[in-house]
């Protein structure tokens, strides 16, 4: 895995199906992430975007881009997958059930914003997460 600070190679196509904010934005394009703004990735964000280097893998990053960019059902379902390792990352690394709560609600309100085109509702972006991470801290 590399992590490049510059664009990825499917900038324009992505930029015409997203609302996309460069400086907060990554990318994952076979197994290098692209980070265009730069930022400090934290090992959260990694565990997503290494999610997304294995989903590539499979098919190569054109056809998984290809369909990634043109399906919503199923750029939700690489989401969720990424997000639920994200999440399991995370409270791994906090024990106290309220922040669990948050974390659970900042990611859900990622994957069903304006980034995946507002595809699916917050609270179904939970509980998917939570599925998927195989952790149910909201009972």
């Amino acid at each position: 895995m590399q992590i490049k600070n510059e664009k990825p190679p499917i900038w324009e196509n992505a930029c015409a199906a997203f609302q996309i904010n460069p400086k907060n934005t990554i990318f994952t394009y076979g197994d290098i992430i692209y980070n265009p703004g730069g930022k400090t990735l934290s090992e959260d964000v990694i565990a997503h975007e290494t999610v997304h280097i294995q989903q590539q893998s499979v098919d190569g990053p054109d056809l998984w881009w290809g369909k990634y960019l043109r399906d919503p059902e199923f750029r939700i379902q690489q989401e969720v997958r990424a997000y639920a390792a994200q999440f399991a990352f995370l409270i791994s690394k906090y024990k106290d059930k309220n922040q669990r709560v948050r974390i659970l609600m900042d990611l859900a309100q990622l994957l069903s914003g304006p980034l995946y085109a507002n595809a699916i509702s917050h609270t179904e972006a939970m509980m998917l997460i939570q599925q998927c991470s195989g952790f149910s801290i909201l009972k």
